[in-house]
């Protein structure tokens, strides 16, 4: 008798502990999907190299981005059916132990010479250049890893409204100088870019939920196209109280940068309110870029002299109403990307074009 009670003990201590794991096990995959705080996403993104008191190379990036909410899996996305299929079947977008999400980007670049009062650019210097892309950007993610399959699709040249944008923020707003050379930009040309970003947490550690925690991570990327061919690795470390849960959102020129948002959304039981500190670096290796290298496509061939590796560092500063708004800001310092060596000196006397692609963001997203 003693040893069929202890046998029946063993075997309800033994069921209770499984099912307790199994609950613990689920637990630990909740991506929160029916959290109130699981919402749509408008990001404005500015980027320009203003913060580092520069006003040539890339001068100007701005975008409009919108965020579906998160998904299980890709039917229950609201999308095309041409969209669905492409996140079905590209590696890595389908992985059963994510959650998905949908991105669409619409955002314009400037590149500018050194001397904007000259009516030619000297020859050696920049060539004035800019572009205007839509990006349609493909995500799946869980705690540990994410992936973004990316399609940029836009045009460089006058199409793209580049000269408007600068001269009505230099002149209508009275910021800068007027710049007089842009009936010498780059030719137009149709733009198609595609991109692969891979994340993953190398460390993650603390509490993510009214709490401190830290994440170490480390994500290379590649980019094909005419408008940038490249590879690039990302080590990025950041700490907070309350942060998001996931992957965090770096600032990302339209056209040379990953549009996404990966990160889990936000239970309802947590405070509304986090911060997060941001360390970065890249490395980039640079094979083509139209607006450095001359056209593939027109006979715009005019070229300079620059570097094939890019090295950047970064900060930032995050603050998060999860149930509103978010607000980044980051300064990132690049290593000299032109030869300075081959650059002419500027007319005006203000020195030769900046030699980096060094640049200040700031990042606003609003959540309904």
């Amino acid at each position: 008798m003693p040893d069929r009670v202890f046998v029946k003990a063993f075997n309800a201590w033994l069921v209770g502990f499984l099912l307790l794991h199994a609950t613990q096990v689920l637990a630990a995959e909740d991506f929160y999907l029916d959290s109130q705080r699981n919402n749509r996403t408008l990001r404005i993104e500015m980027d320009n190299d203003v913060a580092w008191k520069s006003d040539s190379g890339f001068t100007n990036g701005w975008s409009i981005q919108y965020y579906t909410p998160c998904k299980a899996n890709w039917e229950d996305v609201y999308t095309l059916e041409p969209i669905k299929w492409v996140g079905k079947h590209f590696p890595m977008l389908n992985d059963k132990d994510g959650i998905v999400r949908l991105g669409h980007g619409v955002g314009q670049n400037m590149v500018t010479p050194e001397d904007l009062e000259a009516e030619v650019p000297a020859e050696g210097d920049l060539p004035y250049a800019g572009s205007l892309t839509y990006t349609l950007s493909l995500q799946n993610f869980n705690r540990r890893k994410a992936s973004t399959f990316q399609v940029s699709v836009g045009v460089l040249g006058p199409s793209a409204f580049a000269e408007q944008f600068q001269k009505f923020v230099h002149n209508d707003l009275g910021v800068a100088t007027n710049p007089n050379g842009w009936d010498t930009q780059r030719k137009t040309e149709p733009i198609l870019n595609l991109g692969y970003q891979y994340a993953h947490c190398l460390a993650s550690m603390g509490e993510y939920h009214d709490g401190w925690a830290g994440q170490l991570i480390l994500s290379p990327s590649a980019s094909l196209g005419n408008m940038l061919t490249a590879a690039e690795l990302l080590a990025a470390f950041r700490i907070g109280w309350n942060m998001l849960e996931g992957f965090t959102s770096y600032s990302a020129p339209p056209g040379r940068g990953f549009f996404h948002a990966a990160y889990l959304p936000k239970p309802a039981s947590a405070c509304p309110h986090a911060i997060e500190f941001v360390l970065g670096g890249r490395a980039t290796a640079l094979a083509y870029a139209v607006i450095y290298d001359g056209s593939l496509i027109t006979s715009d061939d005019r070229d300079v002299e620059r570097r094939y590796w890019l090295f950047s560092a970064g900060i930032g500063l995050y603050y998060h109403y999860y149930d509103y708004f978010s607000i980044r800001a980051t300064l990132q310092r690049s290593t000299d990307l032109l030869y300075s060596e081959f650059l002419p000196q500027s007319s005006s006397g203000d020195g030769k074009t900046n030699t980096d692609v060094s640049f200040g963001s700031l990042i606003i997203d609003f959540h309904f």
